[in-house]
């Protein structure tokens, strides 16, 4: 006996998409700011989280080389990488990429410190969590494309 399994449609898409997008939520990776700029895109700017995230995402790589080479040089400068991670801090607060902010806090509090080696470890945290924000949203992204691909609405988040 066989099987037959059905196409996924649109409602199907719409729920895997609030499922992932609550998950971000669940596991700290975004929070609540990045759900009130969730509201402000649709039909007429379906790409405005990612034009968004796109930003965030080229400023952040300037953020990590800039800060990366002066871990780089002999005499680290502290206050130098303490008022990158700063506004770097902003620019996730704005955004509401949490798990990236809490990142940057702690490489900061590491900064305090003037301890090196806690800052290459707190430095190598931070890019791991870059990397999963984007993992993830690339995915919540390539749910949006296929929602609209399928000809329904981007579900808002409540």
């Amino acid at each position: 006996m066989r099987v037959r399994m059905r196409a996924m449609d649109v409602n199907d898409f719409q729920q895997i998409y609030s499922n992932h997008f609550l998950s971000l939520l669940d596991e700290g990776i975004v929070n609540q700011q990045f759900k009130e700029l969730q509201k402000f895109q649709d039909e007429k700017d379906p790409e405005f989280l990612v034009q968004i995230v796109s930003i965030f995402n080229e400023s952040v790589e300037q953020f990590i080389h800039e800060i990366s080479s002066y871990f780089n040089q002999p005499n680290t400068d502290y206050m130098k990488i303490k008022t990158l991670l700063f506004r770097l801090k902003g620019s996730c607060q704005s955004l509401g990429a949490q798990s990236v902010e809490i990142a940057c806090e702690n490489l900061r509090n590491s900064c305090d410190e003037s301890n090196l080696q806690n800052c290459l470890s707190c430095m190598e945290q931070l890019n791991l969590e870059l990397l999963k924000f984007k993992t993830k949203l690339d995915a919540l992204f390539a749910l949006e494309q296929q929602i609209v691909a399928s000809g329904g609405s981007i579900p808002k988040m409540q």
